[in-house]
């Protein structure tokens, strides 16, 4: 029986592992992809948008003025179910903790611990490059 349980606990600690490799990876290919997309989207709507309707100067600013509040307000939306998400983690890592011996719980919690900080790395990378392409568009350069 006690082989079992630790073929379980290895399971799960593999189990838990590959997926947030795979949430780490994830995120990076959407980032990469959906926001120079949405850079790119931009752009492109812009452009039909003073090609098809001929907008004038003060029409385009208007237009950023307006996709830019709409940004905003798609990241307040997602920044308000953000401590649900961060409740439904918490008690994912307590369920975890629950089932290991004593001997696991500290590699456990280092583990979560080194993962948080690479998550929060890349959060930091994402936030960087998002305002990077946020100046480059406000100074002309899409």
């Amino acid at each position: 029986m006690k082989r079992n349980q630790w073929a379980a606990a290895l399971f799960a600690i593999l189990l838990f592992c590959a997926g947030a490799a795979v949430g780490a990876l994830g995120h990076r290919y959407y980032t990469a992809t959906v926001v120079r997309g949405a850079e790119d989207f931009r752009h492109r709507y812009i452009s039909e948008m003073q090609s098809k309707l001929n907008l004038t100067s003060p029409q385009v600013s208007q237009l950023e003025t307006i996709l830019d509040e709409t940004k905003a307000q798609y990241r307040a939306v997602r920044d308000s179910y953000r401590p649900a998400m961060v409740k439904i983690k918490q008690e994912q890592i307590s369920r975890v903790k629950a089932m290991l011996n004593p001997q696991q719980v500290p590699i456990y919690e280092q583990m979560v611990a080194d993962h948080e900080r690479r998550a929060q790395e890349q959060e930091a990378r994402d936030r960087q490059e998002e305002h990077r392409h946020e100046r480059a568009h406000r100074h002309g350069h899409p």
